[in-house]
């Protein structure tokens, strides 16, 4: 949730005051278009979301090979008791 706030924050931001930040945005970055410095920024933005989403869905695939393990071995279990 924190990072769409501070996604929508930017965009209400940009809206209300363009031309300032993203002129700031430029002078910080070394480019000479302020439009530029905003796409540059962009793309890193959704670069850095598509590796965050990536590491949570392999966090997620481990935690349900570890369930399935631990579910075939109950399984398991029970046949043998019974």
């Amino acid at each position: 949730m924190l990072v769409w706030v501070i996604f929508w924050c930017t965009i209400i931001l940009l809206a209300i005051v363009p031309n300032e930040i993203s002129f700031k945005i430029a002078d910080l970055l070394g480019f000479k278009n302020n439009v530029n410095a905003i796409i540059f920024v962009a793309l890193g933005l959704l670069f850095l979301l598509v590796f965050y989403l990536s590491s949570t869905i392999e966090k997620l695939e481990s935690q349900i090979t570890e369930l399935v393990r631990k579910m075939a071995l109950e399984e398991e279990d029970n046949e043998l008791t019974n």
